[in-house]
């Protein structure tokens, strides 16, 4: 039989548990102010926190979680959080899930969870495990943070350089296209001449004149759109615009896809850039025939309408006031309702891979907003989509627009005209000789200068292309200017980055001038460069 203990070692005993008591006592303390002090950390956080046990239940979360994702702690405490990931995020969530386990942290890892109301929002979380004192992980810490924010900066940066591409691109292509242009134009000219106007083929002629100077205009206005300059307003008609455009599109719509007018409006006067009316309309319109396909109806509706305080509250971007409704109807498939909300967007399409960019609506909502309209669209999928266009109906009266046949300007004096193409050369020749004027066209502009240079007063005005191999235009002008510094000049461009009328008055060029333009332009700018001089 053991020995009973003695006193001393009953009293060793008590003194060690009463040891150990304390140090329990103490830790625990330890233990609860720390975790105080964490709980204040969390509870400050700006970004959702949740902590979470082992099983993967909610132990906590703070205010911030709350916040951002609507449910209150009451509402998920010990339970697990699955039905806030939605199922395309379920690959990156298992990823963080098997960190954890492993006891690993990781950190941020985008994803996109579910709000209590069931908005989808981007995140980027990060997360670590935690462990009890003996070092056994018993939970785990999450943080999510949103970024909402960040993504649409993101998304505004790219479409800005996505912008900026399209300015480069447009600005690339808008010399040689004017270039282009200014041979169509200048051959239908000549070719008119040689025509008689009783011959159908005056006509024809006359069209292809008239779809080239309206390509000039979209070519100007995708720079205007790419490059935000500033768009020249003057008040139009805006019915016989339409009808304009509808001319153009039956010839580029298939026959099979009836195109109708009903124009119902008397006052329809508005301030506006007729190229951007005809964009819009190229734009609904072939929208619309793309919906209604092989067949189907087209139907372009004009009419007046007056807004009063009562009614404009059905029209959150208009005010109290007369507007002018262009609407677009077709009879194609109709819209979504999920894509009706994005029709608008930059890039967003319904179209398939190589029949669209997204840029057209883009384009007539930004064109639409700058003259204080709106544009609204109403579609059911199996009846078709309306877009309905307003704009604002001014006072001011219309400038006649007929054209006058006036006689054109002519001379006899001596042109130095420099181009380095040819067909431009031919045009450029021609079409002054038959004004009257001694042409000397050369296609290189150092041969220029060494003919210049071997008789300066042979000539009296030099009219050259901006963009040329070897020496451009605005340095043969400068070194002409060097010799002659009183010879008449004028500058043509299709487009360039490095010129513009401003800063050719500041060389010392006499007059600037923008391709293509046609023979009436030419010979009036021609002669009032040359009596200036005079």
């Amino acid at each position: 039989m053991a020995d009973k203990p003695t006193y001393e070692e009953l009293e060793q005993r008590v003194k060690e548990l009463e040891k150990k008591t304390l140090e329990r006592e103490g830790t625990e303390e330890a233990l609860r102010e720390s975790e105080e002090r964490y709980r204040t950390v969390l509870e400050a956080n700006p970004d959702p926190v949740v902590v979470y046990d082992i099983e993967g239940k909610v132990i906590y979360f703070n205010p911030a979680f709350t916040r951002v994702f609507g449910w209150t702690i009451e509402e998920r405490i010990s339970k697990k959080m699955d039905e806030f990931v939605p199922e395309e995020s379920w690959e990156e969530t298992k990823f963080m899930i098997d960190k954890v386990l492993a006891g690993e942290s990781f950190s941020g890892i985008e994803t996109r969870r579910f709000t209590k109301e069931g908005k989808i929002i981007p995140i980027s979380i990060s997360g670590a495990i935690y462990r009890d004192p003996d070092n056994k992980p018993i939970g785990s810490v999450i943080n999510l943070r949103n970024i909402s924010a960040q993504k649409t900066l993101e998304t505004q940066l790219q479409q800005a350089l996505k912008m900026e591409s399209i300015g480069t691109l447009t600005g690339g292509i808008a010399h040689d296209f004017n270039n282009i242009l200014g041979i169509i134009i200048g051959n239908t000219e000549l070719a008119m001449d040689d025509v008689p106007e009783w011959n159908p083929a005056h006509f024809n002629l006359k069209e292809i004149k008239t779809a080239s100077i309206r390509a000039k205009d979209i070519v100007r206005q995708l720079l205007t759109f790419s490059r935000k300059t500033d768009q020249e307003r003057k008040p139009i008609k805006i019915i016989q615009t339409i009808k304009d455009s509808l001319k153009f599109l039956r010839a580029t719509i298939p026959t099979s896809i009836d195109i109708r007018q009903n124009i119902r409006a008397t006052d329809d006067t508005v301030l506006t850039d007729p190229t951007q009316i005809h964009q819009i309309m190229m734009n609904l319109c072939t929208n619309a025939s793309h919906a209604v396909e092989t067949g189907g109806t087209i139907e372009v509706g004009i009419e007046n309408i007056v807004l009063d305080e009562d009614s404009a509250v059905l029209y959150p971007d208009l005010i109290p006031g007369n507007y002018v409704k262009v609407t677009v109807s077709d009879t194609g498939q109709g819209i979504a309702p999920e894509a009706t909300d994005r029709i608008f967007d930059p890039y967003f399409t319904t179209k398939e891979v190589g029949k669209g960019t997204g840029m057209g609506l883009s384009v007539v909502h930004g064109i639409v907003k700058s003259h204080g309209g709106a544009i609204i669209v109403e579609s059911e999928l199996g009846k078709g989509t309306t877009f309905s266009v307003f704009f604002p109906v001014i006072e001011k009266q219309v400038d006649s627009e007929i054209e006058i046949d006036e006689k054109l300007p002519t001379g006899n004096e001596r042109i130095l005209f420099v181009d380095d193409e040819e067909s431009m050369v031919y045009v450029g020749r021609y079409r002054l000789e038959r004004l009257g004027y001694q042409v000397e066209a050369q296609t290189s502009p150092v041969q220029a200068l060494k003919l210049f240079q071997a008789n300066p007063d042979q000539f009296d005005l030099l009219i050259t292309d901006m963009a040329m191999p070897r020496m451009t235009g605005d340095m043969l002008v400068k070194e002409i200017l060097k010799i002659r510094p009183d010879m008449p000049t004028i500058l043509c461009t299709g487009f360039s980055e490095k010129i513009d009328e401003e800063r050719s008055k500041k060389l010392g060029i006499s007059a600037y001038i923008v391709k293509p333009f046609d023979r009436r332009d030419l010979a009036k700018l021609v002669r009032k460069v040359l009596n200036q001089e005079e």
